[in-house]
């Protein structure tokens, strides 16, 4: 799918130049807003003011589990003002849920169907057999097309998963414990959530391979889950402190981040137990600047964000089937020296 970005890269002009022209705006000379049109009709960019007023406007639903977390919540943001950044005659109804319950998923993405009339659906799902039932179901019976984001059911019969591979982030949080940690000491895991979320699942089973495969002296303490409360992390943590002296690192896994914080401080082991935590959002980054992380793992919010809405479009607007049906995202790295500063 083509973007005002990649047309303003072939004009050699700025995308806000490409804005103005698409929309009439001033400050545009009009040889240059006519050649711009020019060049994104040429490219394939549909907009409100070039497509013809007979071409269908598509709604797609939109299903997000975990909607407390801040990845979730830009992560929402971006896929809800994609059309009008974009232009995209597309209409997206959100829906988003505060935590992981199976029933309450099932039931939004059904009164998106029933009510909402949806031509298509990008959903996080929960692991769960029903869940891919549910996806199969709108499928092969409704005729709705449903794209997987950030966690993915493989044998469901969804059109195409682009999100992170979650085991790889695990493996690479256990590369970088180990050095930091300089493969010496006892590693604590913390989970989120027992079942229901599978990259808390994904991740630690990455984790746990790495370090097994490739570095055995590093003792991995038994996981401890803290079910989604930050207080419950902070006993969680306080606890391990007090009772192992060779405690040298914490891996999170999704949520808990900030009752580890609080119990290091408490504690005076902040700087001192490495902590690695995965998503890129301000608060993470600022645990990076306080002292209280060392690394944070990314998984490409921007891609996540827009590429789903774009698969539907292209499949509900041409039938076009995806060439890759795993589109996995990148995997970055923050620390001390590569994020910005406030």
């Amino acid at each position: 799918m083509v973007t005002m970005q990649q047309i303003a890269d072939a004009c050699g002009v700025s995308r806000g130049t490409v804005d103005r022209a698409l929309h009439d705006k001033p400050g545009i000379r009009p040889t240059v807003a006519a050649q711009i049109r020019d060049k994104a009709r040429e490219m394939g960019y549909i907009s409100a003011r070039l497509m013809p007023a007979e071409v269908k406007k598509w709604k797609i639903g939109v299903v997000l589990h975990s909607g407390a977390s801040s990845f979730v919540q830009t992560l929402a943001a971006k896929l809800e003002h994609l059309p009008d950044s974009e232009v995209l005659p597309v209409e997206i109804v959100l829906r988003t849920m505060e935590g992981a319950d199976i029933q309450h998923q099932l039931a939004l993405i059904d009164e998106l169907v029933e009510f909402e009339h949806i031509d298509g659906l990008a959903l996080m799902p929960l692991a769960n057999s029903q869940i891919r039932e549910k996806i199969n179901q709108l499928s092969e019976k409704n005729g709705i097309p449903v794209v997987t984001l950030n966690t993915d059911i493989s044998d469901a019969n969804r059109i195409a998963y682009i999100g992170p591979d979650n085991i790889a982030s695990g493996r690479s949080a256990a590369a970088l414990m180990a050095l930091v940690t300089r493969e010496s000491g006892h590693i604590l895991p913390v989970i989120g959530q027992r079942s229901g979320h599978y990259a808390d699942s994904q991740r630690l089973t990455g984790f746990l391979s790495e370090m097994s495969e490739h570095y055995p002296e590093l003792k991995i303490l038994q996981p401890e889950c803290c079910f989604l409360d930050d207080r419950l992390s902070e006993r969680i943590t306080a606890r391990a402190i007090e009772a192992d002296a060779n405690l040298t690192g914490i891996y999170i896994t999704s949520v808990g981040r900030h009752g580890v914080a609080r119990a290091l401080r408490q504690c005076g082991q902040q700087g001192k137990i490495h902590v690695i935590m995965h998503d890129i959002t301000p608060t993470n980054l600022q645990f990076i600047r306080d002292g209280v992380a060392d690394f944070v793992i990314g998984q490409d919010v921007e891609t996540q964000g827009s590429k789903p809405i774009y698969v539907l479009y292209d499949y509900l607007s041409n039938r076009h089937m995806p060439e890759e049906r795993v589109q996995i995202t990148d995997i970055s790295i923050k620390f001390r020296c590569n994020i910005p500063e406030i």
